[in-house]
């Protein structure tokens, strides 16, 4: 599905990314790992043709076709959807807005708004509120659920975990996995190390714009050796 080859990406003359490589396949979950500002939200970034940053080297294809280059709505057209960094919802909006904004409630197929609220029942409880009077957990969810509406193939999620508390941590974890069965692919760039280490089957780890290590995370949690030496984290 997503492959990315020798990615160099840049922020005027700043060199972020050296030579990024990875890729996702459908229906798998691949968390991205590192310190901040190792290049993570870079590479979300430059995936989705978002500037800042500037590509100047290495390729981005979806399907064989390479979208490095292209503009961002060209790329989402192609049924790739970001949950960005801080969520970006808008404060004045009702959630059920934010959900009808990108696809009619008279639209019966794919992920309708009601099938939203079905997996986000917290949602459905608040759907006429707006952004400013959401907790940060609904936030989060209403991030991911404005995502799928756009029915993607491929999801790229920047720190979906950050501010939660724990419960919502492992809710946003569960919800995760479950988006995994129905096929759809996820690059999950993440912070909270356990959680990511749950929900993904494969791990990339980034330092200073480059892949690092790469593996199955059931490998990464019998060494952990790798998380002390990249993340600073002691298993």
């Amino acid at each position: 599905m997503l492959e990315v080859k020798d990615l160099h990406s840049y922020y005027g003359d700043a060199h972020v990314l050296h030579g990024a490589t990875l890729e996702v396949n459908k229906g798998e979950i691949v968390a991205l790992l590192g310190r901040n500002g190792m290049g993570k939200t870079t590479l979300i970034r430059s995936i989705m043709g978002l500037t800042p940053p500037t590509v100047r080297a290495g390729e981005v294809k979806w399907n064989g076709e390479t979208i490095s280059g292209l503009k961002p709505h060209e790329i989402a057209s192609r049924r790739i959807a970001i949950v960005p960094q801080g969520r970006r919802l808008f404060s004045s909006l009702t959630v059920t807005e934010h959900l009808t904004m990108l696809k009619s409630p008279r639209v019966k197929e794919g992920w309708t708004i009601e099938r939203i609220f079905d997996a986000f029942k917290r949602l459905g409880e608040r759907r006429n509120h707006r952004g400013s009077q959401l907790s940060g957990g609904e936030r989060g969810m209403l991030a991911v659920a404005r995502a799928l509406i756009q029915d993607p193939d491929l999801i790229l999620m920047d720190e979906p975990s950050e501010g939660l508390a724990p419960v919502m941590v492992q809710r946003l974890e569960e919800v995760i996995i479950d988006l995994g069965k129905t096929g759809l692919g996820i690059l999950l760039v993440e912070q909270n190390l356990y959680s990511a280490l749950d929900a993904a089957s494969r791990v990339y780890i980034m330092e200073t714009g480059k892949v690092v290590h790469s593996g199955t995370t059931a490998a990464l949690k019998a060494d952990m050796s790798v998380v002390e030496k990249f993340l600073g984290v002691h298993g």
